[in-house]
């Protein structure tokens, strides 16, 4: 497997339940002070490596459990028997696209990383062989964890939110 995209993975009850959730004021978002490590990074400036996150699910740290009913209808859907965690991401629009930095997930063979897109908008995830998919809402790719992306910003839109999942 290199890339499989699933487009129209949600139902639209379900899209349009956690799109309300995760795309609310309120919803809770942490600073990152980077998208990837200082070293791998793409940025022309440093001041555009950061992000915001949310740790839906980090095994012994954090169990973020007030969303699992909206989570769990992509955990089924994708397939996944173990979990090794789950992160929301949110960056923020830029004048120009700005690609973060390829890096991979996890070092574990065998697990996967599903990316699953909140909203739409003209930022993409990119591999490094130069395949690009677009930030499309309710739309996934799943890949092997060991496949070094990069995300992006975006620039016609406030904000690019993904919900990251890395699994076996």
């Amino acid at each position: 497997m290199k890339h499989r995209v699933i487009d129209n993975l949600l139902t639209h009850h379900e899209l349009a339940h956690l799109q309300e959730v995760y795309l609310e004021d309120d919803f809770p978002w942490y600073w990152g002070p980077t998208t990837v490590p200082y070293k791998e990074s793409n940025c022309e400036e440093e001041l555009d490596n950061y992000q915001f996150y949310h740790p839906f699910f980090v095994p012994g740290m954090y169990n973020d459990t007030r969303y699992w009913n909206i989570l769990d209808p992509i955990i089924k859907k994708i397939g996944v028997r173990s979990l090794l965690r789950i992160k929301g991401n949110l960056t923020t629009r830029t004048k120009e696209i700005v690609e973060h930095g390829y890096h991979v997930d996890f070092e574990w063979d065998d697990s996967l990383t599903a990316i699953y897109y909140v909203n739409s908008n003209d930022g993409y995830t990119v591999f490094e062989d130069g395949t690009k998919i677009e930030s499309v809402e309710n739309r996934v790719v799943i890949f092997p964890v060991h496949c070094k992306h990069s995300g992006t910003s975006c620039t016609n839109a406030k904000r690019r939110v993904v919900i990251n999942f890395n699994y076996f």
